[in-house]
């Protein structure tokens, strides 16, 4: 069973405890490239994909564009 959203957030949290946002999502990308684009297991495709696709969107620089980009359109 993949992962539910509180449970990838959890995760996220975890990774984020012990380590840096960037070497999260370089973790991420291995983990992504090297397992979850060659396992049969949707399961843990899905949950590898949900977890990295947190990590990015709660990056620094994308929080810096986002706050940019709402910026200019309120």
């Amino acid at each position: 069973m993949t992962a539910t959203q509180v449970e990838a957030i959890q995760f996220m949290k975890i990774i984020n405890d012990w380590m840096s946002p960037k070497v999260a999502r370089m973790m991420l990308d291995d983990m992504d490239f090297y397992i979850a684009d060659i396992t049969d297991n949707e399961s843990i495709k899905d949950s590898i994909k949900m977890v990295r696709k947190l990590i990015y969107q709660s990056a620094v620089e994308n929080k810096a564009s986002w706050d940019s980009i709402k910026g200019k359109h309120e």
